[in-house]
């Protein structure tokens, strides 16, 4: 993921700079026994952007992580800005399961936050341990979950994931239209080996509680109310 994140950045710099309209601003989060934001300021812009390297083990601690990003989502926080902002997309990585109450704060989150609410949401499962019925619950979509093995692809994935949300969120700024999280995971994977990854299954195959996310509403307007 780092090496990934290293590569990305100047990859990323010149593929938005291709959308001179654009306004793209990044935040990382990890939910490692504990939440921690790797983006020193939270959320910053392209041109502030430095990755300090996250590193791996400890607990699964998504519903931590749902929790902090329910606070972040909002005009008090993240969010503040007085051109007004696209719907999100919120990428999860993940390879392992959830430690902690997660149920709750995705329940939580799906009904009070509207950015999330109207967030694109992506995930990315790695490795044989990731839990793909939760992801798939986390993000409201099977065709919007995709998992590998193979760390040559799941450095390219990121990059490829990464680069497509950035140019499509982009475009959408400008076209007032917006990619689904589905979209952005194909626009992506057209440039990965097909038999290096897996779409994942239905999300009827899985057991768990009956959390999808809903539709994405149309957004604010010029006031700042939701419409």
């Amino acid at each position: 993921v780092n090496e990934a994140i290293h590569e990305l950045e100047p990859i990323l710099r010149e593929k938005v700079g291709e959308i001179p309209e654009a306004e793209i601003r990044i935040a990382a989060l990890t939910f490692s026994s504990g939440t921690r934001w790797i983006t020193a300021n939270g959320l910053v812009s392209l041109d502030d952007f430095f990755w300090n390297d996250a590193t791996a083990g400890g607990l699964t601690d998504l519903g931590a992580a749902l929790k902090e990003l329910d606070q972040k989502l909002s005009r008090s926080s993240f969010l503040v800005s007085d051109t007004g902002f696209c719907a999100p997309v919120l990428i999860f990585m993940s390879d392992g399961e959830p430690n902690d109450n997660w149920e709750k704060e995705l329940d939580n989150i799906k009904k009070n936050n509207k950015w999330f609410q109207a967030a694109r949401k992506i995930a990315i499962a790695i490795g044989e341990d990731a839990n793909i019925g939760i992801l798939t619950k986390l993000v409201g979509s099977n065709e919007a979950v995709i998992q590998t093995n193979d760390l040559e692809t799941l450095k390219r994935m990121i990059i490829a994931v990464s680069v497509s949300a950035s140019m499509l969120a982009g475009s959408s700024r400008m076209a007032g239209d917006a990619a689904s999280g589905s979209m952005i995971l194909e626009a992506a994977t057209t440039t990965l080996e097909p038999d290096t990854f897996t779409v994942a299954p239905d999300i009827a195959d899985f057991d768990g509680p009956d959390i999808m996310a809903g539709g994405a509403q149309d957004g604010w307007d010029d006031s700042g109310d939701w419409n």
